[in-house]
């Protein structure tokens, strides 16, 4: 097992020792970046795909915290949807 696996399942343990925790603050942290990357796409009338990749990426989150999916799953959407909001508000601001 190499260093990076073996620090990310060591992550993702005492990640589990505050579950509800890490629920709670997908859902508010990932709702506030999904509305604001909507906001920024819709500034600058951006196509809809972005709209849409944006809105769906925030849902899915959205569902499988609220829906107590493993921790696992719950981790990696969420930096998912952090990669992709960041990126879409990059790409709108510039």
């Amino acid at each position: 097992m190499t260093a990076i696996t073996k620090s990310y399942n060591q992550l993702i343990d005492k990640l589990n020792f505050s579950y509800f925790g890490l629920i709670s603050m997908t859902i508010l942290i990932g709702s506030i970046l999904g509305g604001i990357t909507a906001m920024m796409i819709l500034q600058n009338d951006a196509p809809i795909w972005e709209l849409i990749l944006c809105m769906s990426v925030a849902m899915t989150n959205n569902v499988v915290a609220i829906g107590q999916a493993p921790t696992k799953w719950i981790f990696n959407l969420f930096a998912l949807e952090v990669i992709v909001c960041v990126l879409l508000i990059l790409a709108n601001t510039i």
